[in-house]
């Protein structure tokens, strides 16, 4: 596997993990923000693979 394909893949799945607990304390203040983290954190992989694609 490509190392940056597995590095992607990691970071998207940590993405995922901090969206999840984001997910389970959305009544206290720190839930919208871990949220909005790990949403962020995956948008920006896909991003990046497809900048990486174009070539920008």
């Amino acid at each position: 596997m490509d190392p940056i394909l597995k590095t992607g893949l990691i970071i998207t799945l940590v993405g995922l993990v901090i969206l999840i607990i984001g997910y389970t304390r959305r009544e206290s203040r720190s839930g919208p923000l871990l949220m909005w983290a790990g949403v962020t954190t995956m948008i920006g992989v896909v991003v990046y693979y497809i900048l990486r694609k174009l070539g920008i």
